[in-house]
């Protein structure tokens, strides 16, 4: 055998080598994606089966549902984090709208949290069991959405640069503030649970709508 003919063979060795070392990360990959898809199904339907046992539900929903929700609080001031597990500040500052719906109760405040976690790859029931995990964690037992709507759609539709947000509408339904970072240039810009807390102790000082009373205690 020639040298010539060894430094091709061991050219080729090297190639099949490479193209090996390449496919095998990805046949990994989809093994570990098969698996871990297995563990999530597991896991959401355990998290569906027990949603209501401890008082802390998700429910599914499209954006019509959401204003649809609102809707039915009228007579209450309603408040409306939106929010994902993916959106550190989000996690931070939720603990205040749990405290929100403790001091006010809900004869006076429609507390609801809103989740963004649906970001349009596989289904939204495949973040269930991650939102839930955090609500959990925070004994949010007050009314919790999560969209079917991909997270881009949503940001379009309710004209959202980003998250987190906070959905203030007082007793007739309408929209009286949402609180957003869209425009703060600093930390100090950004808005805090005071500012919200301080509408809300606004808008509960003002004489409920007439017809208001009767459905706020019909729900």
């Amino acid at each position: 055998m020639t040298s010539e003919n060894s430094r091709q063979l061991v050219g080729i060795a090297c190639c099949l080598l490479a193209l090996a070392g390449c496919n095998r990360p990805a046949a990994q990959t989809s093994a570990q994606a098969s698996s871990e898809a297995t563990a999530n199904q597991g896991a959401a339907h355990e998290a569906g089966a027990s949603e209501s046992a401890d008082g802390i539900e998700l429910s599914i929903v499209s954006f019509d549902e959401i204003n649809e929700r609102v809707a039915r609080h009228r007579g209450k001031v309603v408040v409306m984090d939106a929010w994902s597990t993916s959106c550190p500040p989000c996690l931070a500052e939720f603990h205040n709208l749990v405290e929100l719906d403790r001091k006010y109760g809900r004869e006076q405040l429609a507390c609801i949290s809103l989740s963004f976690d649906f970001e349009g790859l596989g289904s939204p029931e495949e973040q269930r069991a991650p939102v839930l995990k955090f609500l959990r964690s925070q004994q949010a037992t007050f009314e919790n959405l999560l969209s079917n709507e991909e997270s881009d759609v949503l940001y379009r539709k309710f004209k959202l640069a980003a998250i987190p947000a906070v959905f203030v509408y007082d007793r007739s339904g309408k929209l009286r503030k949402r609180f957003d970072n869209e425009h703060a240039k600093t930390k100090a810009d950004a808005f805090t649970y005071a500012q919200v807390g301080e509408l809300i102790a606004q808008l509960l000082a003002e004489p409920a709508p007439a017809g208001a009373e009767q459905v706020s205690r019909a729900q």
